[in-house]
């Protein structure tokens, strides 16, 4: 009846497909269609990290150990009538004075030789020469009895009810690895649980671990038995009754560690005869039934543990994240947040610019020295060829009290910038920064002057002067600056305005610099 006893089905003949139909608990088939051959039997694991070995296979060593004792000791505690083991010669002549001094019989049903592997659902058979074990049943010694005639007719449901299995789980044994000989019971098992449609190849279950089988092939399991459901309320209550036994054999830590294990989320897969298990710590390949699709069961789990993997696939546990409004990064850029405001298409492109960040990257250097020769007195702030005014919206939001004038030859630019500075739209001007004479008024002065220097180079020495002159009469202080191409063609700005016919006088960059208007200045007044 458990998968080490049902020998008879495994040893069946392979069927060819479709196989096996297994109904689930609303009536609807769920198909698992099978090929006509089957691997040979195998297991193997591979553990998801060092640290995860390290904790956790001791710990699955200790909880077969204290299995392996607590599957008799619930013999003596009423539980169950017969319980089947292996031991060797030699480990009988141990744990048969052990069963005799708890007033059990001890029977040898069964020879076989030894697989080295951590699981086997095949018996391997004993060879002469090589070394064996015995499959025992103990219990007391009529039972011992009862189930040694069971086991010679082949009477399955005298075994099951002997080793204290669930009615309900004899019935699906027979029927599953009996009738349909499948080799492995887990998709039965899920879709009795969870249900699935006739074309679902993928189902979730859940359950009490009590009723979690897919850990058998590592050897943790609460119950000796496959259950028919993943949540079999009988196995529940018999995996309960067992595992309290263990705690007081003196395996509470183990039990503890058992029913921690079964609580994790595991994922079963099969395709072409091979099944994957899948847990958070280590991942299993094993046999299973040749199938052409890929069948996937996904038992979802109350628990993770530390050393477990985790990723964004089940059955691992998605890596806790900071959202980004909730790091630390964002609410200190909350705190210190440059509020922005909606800008027109123009707003870059008017001024030559890619893009709004390209244009203030350009303008943030003249900002800075349009601030620093402002100080706090702030004043009449003239730009030559002032496109749109951004420029001036800039500086204007950087120093305080400036008051903004602009002159540019493109009358849709100064549309714009009268817009953007609406409280000071009869302060910009379209036309010819050499020739117009509106911003250049009897008793106005302008506390800065900005001024690529590269304007007066495109023009003639006769508007030059004229534009220096203008400088000289109505401006305090100007400010030069330049990009790109003028600054690579005279290699600094302090060249660049020295060619223009201005002087350098006061501190600045290589982008921006002040300079001073006065009869010294070479070319300042008439040039």
């Amino acid at each position: 009846m458990a998968d080490t006893l049902a020998s008879s089905g495994e040893q069946a003949a392979p069927t060819t497909q479709p196989q096996s139909e297994t109904a689930d608990p609303g009536g609807r088939p769920a198909p698992m269609e099978r090929l006509d051959f089957t691997l040979p039997d195998f297991t193997r694991l591979a553990w998801v990290s060092d640290g995860a070995e390290r904790v956790w296979r001791p710990r699955l060593e200790r909880i077969a150990t204290a299995w392996a004792e607590t599957e008799w000791r619930a013999v003596l505690a009423g539980v169950r009538s017969c319980a089947v083991t292996m031991a060797s010669p030699e480990e009988f002549l141990t744990m048969g004075a052990t069963w005799a001094e708890e007033g059990l019989n001890a029977l040898p049903v069964e020879m076989m030789g030894i697989s080295g592997q951590p699981y086997s659902a095949t018996g391997v058979p004993a060879e002469a020469g090589q070394p064996f074990v015995f499959r025992f049943v103990v219990g007391r010694p009529p039972d011992v009895a009862a189930f040694k005639t069971a086991w010679d007719d082949g009477d399955q449901e005298a075994i099951g009810d002997l080793l204290g299995y669930p009615p309900c789980c004899r019935e699906f044994f027979r029927r599953v690895w009996v009738d349909e000989a499948m080799v492995d019971t887990t998709w039965p098992m899920a879709v009795a649980t969870g249900g699935a449609g006739p074309e679902t190849t993928t189902t979730e279950a859940t359950g009490p671990p009590e009723a979690n089988i897919l850990w058998r092939w590592m050897g943790v399991r609460a119950v000796p038995h496959l259950p028919c459901r993943l949540d079999c309320a009988a196995t529940v209550e018999l995996g309960t009754r067992l595992v309290e036994v263990g705690r007081r054999a003196g395996f509470a830590q183990e039990m503890d560690w058992l029913t921690e294990i079964l609580s994790w989320s595991v994922e079963w897969s099969a395709l072409h005869g091979i099944a994957q298990v899948k847990t958070p710590v280590l991942k299993v390949s094993t046999r299973t039934d040749a199938t052409t699709r890929r069948y996937v069961v996904r038992r979802q789990g109350s628990a993770h543990p530390s050393e477990g993997i985790r990723g964004l696939g089940f059955p691992y546990e998605v890596p806790v994240r900071l959202r980004l409004t909730e790091s630390r990064g964002f609410r200190r850029g909350l705190e210190n947040a440059v509020r922005l405001h909606p800008r027109p298409s123009w707003y870059a492109t008017d001024n030559g610019f890619s893009s709004v960040g390209a244009m203030h990257d350009a303008h943030r250097p003249v900002v800075e020295a349009g601030v620093r020769a402002l100080g706090q007195g702030g004043g009449n702030v003239i730009d030559l060829g002032c496109g749109n005014g951004a420029l001036l919206e800039r500086l204007g939001a950087a120093a305080p009290g400036v008051v903004p004038f602009g002159v540019d030859v493109d009358p849709q630019r100064i549309e714009h910038a009268r817009q953007l500075h609406a409280a000071h739209a009869d302060n910009f001007v379209s036309g010819d920064l050499f020739d117009g004479d509106q911003l250049w008024v009897e008793g106005r002065r302008f506390a800065l002057a900005l001024l690529m220097p590269g304007r007066l180079l495109e023009s003639d020495e006769r508007r030059a002067v004229t534009l220096r002159k203008r400088l000289h009469q109505y401006c305090d202080r100007v400010l030069v600056y330049a990009y790109g191409d003028w600054l690579t063609r005279t290699g600094d700005l302090a060249s660049l305005a020295r060619e223009a016919g201005l002087t350098v006088v006061g501190p600045g960059g290589q982008q921006a610099a002040l300079v001073v208007i006065d009869g010294s200045t070479p070319g300042g007044t008439d040039g």
